[in-house]
């Protein structure tokens, strides 16, 4: 519900002009609304007097100051030029705070018709068993040829690297790597959870959070009723868009990687 605050209000039309649905008019003076909206906020972001509020929403707004609001052209374009896969992590969990903020981020990303309807679940605390769960399912089908989910060339070199001793965790687990976590996004619109995950993948190269997209995990997620059961997923109602293991990188990149030409077409 939108709110109209009248000692603040001056009558001045901006909301009006912008509200997308229509819902808001001009009554003596003031601003009014009187018929459903879809509630994307930017009648309260524009609002030159802060007179208008959605009581739906407990997310606090913040006054823009071009101090803390404004990055340079050239910090933007590096930041995402810097933007590497981590397949090697630190041993030691991803904290609270650092997961709201990648959380806030993905937030506050566009969604269709401002549904918001993302489901974020993040796997730390029983991620070890969570994994064993996998492994377990994978391998038993493995044995018994019955494994669809993975090409059976692909299971065999993860098996032949799980059993190979002298590599490194990150190495030997080609599946999970040695990540702490694992963040899986749910989106009823496919191009919602990919532009949360891609917040969360920015805002955690400014926090020192690294990610790495998980195809993989993903399609076994999605084959195994065991592993939706274990996340609680109900993927006719919320399919599942994204997976990605998250934690603190364990390599420095010194610079960035280079690129092909892209395809662009100009009419």
């Amino acid at each position: 519900m939108v709110n109209i605050d009248t000692n603040r209000c001056v009558g001045c039309g901006t909301c009006v002009s912008d509200c997308i649905s229509h819902a808001l008019h001009i009554q003596d003076g003031k601003a009014v609304c009187e018929t459903s909206c879809f509630l994307c906020g930017h009648c309260v972001a524009i609002c030159p007097h802060g007179a208008v509020s959605i009581e739906t929403y407990s997310d606090p707004v913040i006054e823009f100051d071009k101090d803390t609001f404004s990055i340079s052209t050239d910090a933007m374009i590096n930041t995402i030029k810097m933007r590497r896969s981590i397949r090697n992590f630190q041993d030691r969990p991803v904290s609270m705070e650092d997961l709201h903020t990648l959380i806030d981020g993905a937030t506050h990303m566009p969604t269709a018709v401002n549904r918001q309807a993302c489901r974020f679940v993040f796997v730390q605390d029983s991620f070890d068993a969570f994994k064993q769960l996998i492994w377990d399912e994978l391998e038993a089908q493995h044995n018994t040829g019955t494994l669809e989910v993975l090409p059976s060339e692909t299971m065999d070199s993860f098996m032949a690297m799980r059993s190979c001793t002298d590599a490194p965790a990150y190495q030997r687990d080609f599946l999970f790597r040695n990540a702490p976590a694992l963040l899986c996004i749910q989106a009823p619109d496919p191009l919602d959870g990919g532009l949360a995950a891609a917040a969360i993948e920015m805002v955690g190269s400014t926090i020192g959070v690294g990610v790495l997209y998980n195809g993989y995990v993903r399609r076994i997620i999605e084959a195994l009723p065991q592993a939706q059961a274990y996340l609680d997923m109900d993927l006719q109602e919320k399919p599942l868009v994204a997976c990605m293991l998250v934690g603190y990188p364990a390599v420095s990149y010194k610079r960035t990687a280079p690129r092909r030409n892209p395809s662009v077409v100009l009419r």
